[in-house]
Order: C-alpha cells, then structure tokens, then sequence
C-alpha cells in the first residue's frame, strides 16, 4: 500500500512497501529483521524479539553498498502468527549515513530513500524471513 491522506493516514513522508532483510543493533541486542516499508522520516521493521518505543538503534541494510539508518523506536504491536510472535515496530529516522557521506534533513533523506528503492524491491525477500529466522 502506498501512501494516501484520503484515507487518514497521518504520516508526514510517503511510506513504500518493501521486504528486506536489516541489521537492527539495539543498545542491549543484534537481532536479524525485515524491513516492511520505507521513507525519508522513517521504516516498519518485523522482528522476532520487542524492543520498547524511545530505544534508540541502527537498521543495517546491505544493498550494493551498506545504508545505515540512525532512529528511535516510536511504536510495537506484537502479532501472534502461525504460533509465534512476531514483532512489528516503527522507527522514526534521524539520519541515514552511506558511503557517499550522511542524509540528515528531511529532504536528504526523501531523496536517498527514493534514489534506493528501486535496489531496495529488486533484492526484496520472501514474505516469510521472520518465521524462518525465528524459528
């Protein structure tokens, strides 16, 4: 689903449905998750494991070169699904660093988002990566 104000979504930035494997490195954890959807304020990412809103982390994702996203977890639901749970969270980005040098203001990062998400669906992965890392 892409983004649409008709139908009350109050986000700020556009959001785009991906499916990637991430990084995730909390303060306390290294935890493997997928990326679910993407903009320049932010991402949804489904783990195997909680992390409480007002953590701070980084998201690795590995396309042809290593984007790394700086933010805070906003939002949790847990979702019991096919007897496990997994985790969706929301996370608002405060900076996006790459090789080529650091996204910071929410311009640069609308633009870096949008000039990667055509990498990003093109190495997309199966819908079920949580339930196979999980398990």
């Amino acid at each position: 689903m892409e983004w649409n104000k008709e139908n009350g979504d109050r986000r700020k930035e556009p959001r785009y449905e991906i499916c990637i494997e991430a990084e995730v490195i909390t303060p306390g954890a290294s935890i493997t998750a997928a990326a679910k959807n993407i903009s320049g304020g932010g991402m949804e990412i489904q783990l195997p494991k909680a992390i409480n809103p007002y953590t701070s982390l980084t998201i690795t994702l590995q396309l042809h070169e290593k984007f790394v996203f700086q933010g805070i977890v906003v939002w949790a639901l847990g979702d019991y699904i096919n007897k496990q749970w997994i985790y969706r969270t929301g996370i608002k980005t405060d900076t996006i660093s790459f090789k080529g040098g650091k996204a910071v203001t929410t311009q640069e990062k609308r633009e870096l988002v949008l000039s990667i998400l055509p990498r990003i669906r093109a190495m997309g992965v199966s819908e079920t990566l949580i339930a196979t890392k999980a398990a």
